[in-house]
């Protein structure tokens, strides 16, 4: 009956218990729900489910609990320190290593000592294990060393993840590039002559408030209507307006080529380092070339961005001044790994 919910209000009707359900279904009801697409929904369903048993809540985790569900009952998991929570959505197959790196906020060793020691919780750790040795050794040298004792048991499967890393597949590779990009450009042999619009800094000066809006849409629309390889050359030559714009696109050869801008500023550096919108394609390029990532802002922007892989994240860690590792050991966006070695620095 309560699958049949389909509105908000249908659904806090289910949760606030107006309809006549067995003791099973409403909680079968409020595990679905608490992963709803609706915050209200899902805020009620979590609510509910605060004041219910985490062995009651096991029974009803299921493969065809919703994935979204999956994220908020890893939170709830974190809340209550229950280890066998996290056990159980195991079993589903839709639990995610990220989620536990970002979302289990405790200290609690005995939480950690059942994980560490769970055979296939560390199996499903295995293609992260450095993420996890960084989570691990900032809470306790006993827990790194037990999750290490843990992992030569899966020396083989270790060894296996590793080669398939590293398998080149230059022909696959260079399949997919040309499926993406539709076609291959040899910039070298093109020339193209750009408007003084979308290659001068200077294009918006003088313009009224109404002028420059019209600008911004006439560069978008020059933009729009580029092909693959005139984008790449404009945005290795365009002005800041360009490369706001090229930026935020999908093709990983024009972001390296925005990047590539030899007017790009440390400041746009560090806006597009900071902004958990932009790809990690961007993130891994500014984080790994020295030239971008020699500002102190870039590298405070890079450390506060949750997409910033956790190895490098960590490294920049140990640049950061006092008074921002205070505030970053108290931010919300940040891994609870970056959180926790923060914290610690500051002590």
């Amino acid at each position: 009956m309560w699958r049949q919910a389909t509105s908000t209000p249908q659904k806090l009707a289910v949760i606030n218990g107006l309809l006549p359900l067995t003791a099973s279904e409403f909680l079968k009801a409020l595990v679905f729900f608490c992963g709803d697409d609706d915050e209200t929904v899902q805020k009620a369903a979590v609510e509910k489910l605060r004041f219910t048993q985490s062995n009651e809540i096991k029974k009803i985790i299921s493969p065809e609990i919703p994935e979204n569900s999956v994220k908020t009952l890893t939170k709830l998991a974190g809340e209550r320190r229950d280890s066998s929570i996290i056990i159980s959505l195991l079993l589903t197959g839709k639990l995610q290593r990220n989620w536990i790196l970002e979302f289990l906020a405790t200290n609690d060793r005995t939480f950690w000592t059942t994980l560490v020691t769970h055979k296939d919780f560390v199996e499903f750790t295995l293609p992260q294990k450095d993420d996890f040795k960084a989570l691990l050794s900032a809470i306790s040298d006993v827990l790194i060393s037990l999750y290490e004792e843990q992992l030569s048991y899966f020396a083989e499967k270790i060894a296996e993840l590793e080669a398939a890393k590293h398998k080149e597949k230059p022909e696959e590779a260079q399949a997919e590039e040309e499926e993406e990009d539709e076609e291959v450009v040899e910039l070298e042999d093109t020339i193209f002559d750009f408007p003084d619009f979308l290659t001068s800094e200077t294009a918006f000066e003088g313009l009224s408030a109404d002028d420059m809006l019209e600008q911004r849409k006439t560069i978008a629309e020059a933009l729009r209507d580029m092909n693959v390889g005139q984008k790449i050359k404009v945005a290795m030559l365009g002005n800041l307006e360009v490369r706001k714009i090229l930026i935020k696109d999908p093709r990983k050869q024009i972001v390296m080529a925005v990047l590539g801008n030899a007017r790009i500023t440390d400041k746009e550096v560090a806006s597009i380092a900071g902004d958990p919108a932009s790809s990690l394609d961007a993130i891994s390029f500014i984080a790994s070339n020295k030239a971008l990532s020699k500002s102190y802002a870039v590298k405070l922007a890079l450390v506060n961005n949750p997409k910033t892989p956790m190895k490098t994240a960590l490294m920049l860690l140990e640049t950061i001044r006092m008074n921002d590792l205070k505030n970053i050991a108290k931010s919300r966006s940040v891994s609870n790994v970056i959180k926790q070695r923060a914290a610690k620095k500051v002590k």
